[in-house]
């Protein structure tokens, strides 16, 4: 009998193990995604897939931001990240991240155009039915023949008006990076 008892016991704890173990792998898994530019001429929105944005978010933290924009001379990120403070503005509506001190990737010099200068940016949650922007965004991604995005990514200038704005998809992995989509 206490056999039988020591057995169920160990299977119990076996079977949290196995609980723990896919938590915390699912935890740590991460989600990558590439984003394309989106552009607004004049009332006339395209895609510009020269200009991009790739990252990964593990848990809560990007990793791996590499933004490639035709105002620099090299392949940039943002040194700092972090969660925006739940405020009441529309960028904490907007956004889950911000990130700030704009460097390039490999950390060596480079140069852009002025208004790149104290450039910062956000990006938002997992974007659903209730995020405040939805509407708008399934808009411009009708008109684009593109599925919703997943997420948005905007970079501000130092003048808190928006310069660049992404839409990110998930990157699928057997793949490689997401070709983007076809204007």
């Amino acid at each position: 009998m206490k056999i039988m008892t020591a057995r169920r016991k160990l299977a119990v704890a076996a079977i949290g193990l196995v609980i723990l173990v896919s938590f915390l792998r699912a935890q740590s898994a991460e989600i990558r995604y590439e984003g394309f530019r989106i552009v607004d001429e004049e009332g006339t929105v395209r895609v510009d897939r020269t200009q991009s944005v790739r990252f990964g978010i593990i848990g809560n933290d990007i990793k791996g931001l590499t933004i490639r924009l035709d105002a620099a001379t090299k392949d940039l990120t943002f040194k700092e990240s972090r969660d925006v403070p739940k405020d009441g503005s529309n960028f904490a509506k907007w956004f889950a991240k911000e990130c700030h001190d704009l460097t390039s990737v490999d950390g060596t010099p480079f140069t852009h155009e002025p208004f790149l200068i104290g450039a910062y940016a956000g990006l938002s949650p997992s974007l659903t039915a209730e995020y405040a922007l939805h509407a708008a965004l399934n808009e411009v991604a009708d008109k684009l023949g593109l599925p919703m995005p997943e997420r948005t990514f905007v970079i501000y200038g130092a003048e808190k008006k928006p310069i660049y704005e992404f839409f990110c998809y998930p990157a699928d992995p057997k793949k490689g990076p997401a070709k983007g989509p076809t204007p």
